[in-house]
């Protein structure tokens, strides 16, 4: 099972399936292993049936390891003054690192790799052929839609506050730093995304294969979900909904804003820093690893102990009116629970 998950990772990172597909396949590995001997001879059928197909795609792929000999150079381009409220990016292969600035118009600097072509005089105008960068109706647009160019891109915006920001990556990491939007759209296949001091209502952030981090956050809702990787998130948050197959789950919370948490994972551990001044209740559960609630005083409402599952419901704080609702989940690792900065 370990070699068919490991199989599964490969593919994602590879960019030869989707962060969909993926966590199809992991879940088909994981219902396989916990079935019985008949439900896990059917089973293997259809995995291998699901794989089959994947192993076609890696076979008629033709991504960055088959793309050959490149020409590589630095480029930056400036757009003129323009007043926006939406950013709307989709990069088919590359990175993106997005910022704002104090100028009053946008920046943007690359560095590109373009394959199949052997001068940089070509590979300019492949560049300049297929990017697309412009202000229109009131949205910034930055589309690079082929993988035979890569483009780590460098983005420079107004500091101002913005409407919706959405970026959408196939292959490469995401990063963005001190921007302030009412939502946000984050998502890459295959890559780990870092967001600094990003505030607003909405944030939703997701990648098939990376870490996730967000920083000193401000947001009334943010859901983060990855197969292969960490997440990690401090700040202030109204509601969070996090999840990842393979990895753990650390949350601080800042404050007392944060009102309801969701939390699961299947083979790491749960750690969450309540909010403050704010009434907890909350069920824990784990197959196979321990749950430890390092509250004072808190009420147990159910303590279950079985050999391949606990669960525990308690309420903590109840001196304090508004409430704070907790699920945390994991197959293989702890969950805890750690009291609030300020009462440590």
């Amino acid at each position: 099972m370990n070699e068919e998950r490991m199989k599964i990772l490969q593919m994602i990172e590879n960019g030869n399936i989707t962060a969909e597909e993926g966590a199809k396949l992991l879940t088909a590995v994981e219902e396989k292993g916990e079935s019985t001997q008949t439900q896990e001879e059917k089973k293997k059928y259809g995995i291998k049936n699901f794989l089959g197909d994947a192993v076609d795609k890696i076979k008629n792929n033709d991504f960055d390891l088959s793309f050959g000999e490149y020409v590589e150079f630095n480029d930056e381009t400036v757009l003129s003054q323009e007043d926006f409220h939406d950013a709307d990016i989709s990069i088919s292969n590359g990175s993106l690192s997005l910022n704002t600035w104090e100028e009053d118009y946008v920046k943007a600097a690359y560095h590109v790799k373009v394959y199949q072509v052997n001068t940089e005089e070509a590979a300019r105008e492949r560049f300049h052929d297929d990017i697309q960068l412009s202000i229109t109706n009131s949205v910034f647009r930055l589309v690079s839609p082929s993988k035979k160019v890569k483009l780590n891109a460098e983005l420079f915006l107004p500091k101002k506050k913005y409407e919706f920001i959405k970026s959408q990556l196939t292959n490469g990491s995401l990063k963005m730093n001190r921007l302030e939007s009412d939502h946000y759209q984050l998502k890459t296949s295959n890559g780990l995304i870092e967001v600094s001091e990003g505030s607003g209502q909405t944030c939703k952030v997701q990648t098939g294969n990376g870490s996730i981090k967000i920083q000193n956050g401000k947001f009334e809702q943010c859901e983060a979900d990855t197969i292969n990787g960490t997440v990690t998130l401090s700040g202030e948050y109204g509601k969070t909904d996090v999840s990842t197959v393979s990895g753990s789950i650390t949350v601080n919370h800042d404050g007392s804003r944060a009102h309801t948490g969701f939390y699961k994972t299947t083979t790491g551990g749960i750690n969450i820093s309540l909010p403050t001044e704010k009434m907890v209740g909350g069920v824990l559960r784990t197959k196979f690893g321990n749950l430890q609630c390092e509250l004072d005083n808190y009420k147990i409402l159910k303590d279950k102990k079985e050999v391949v599952s606990k669960m525990l419901e308690f309420e903590a704080y109840e001196q304090f009116e508004d409430a704070y609702h907790i699920e945390a989940e994991t197959k293989t690792g702890s969950v805890t629970i750690q009291p609030p900065v300020q009462l440590k």
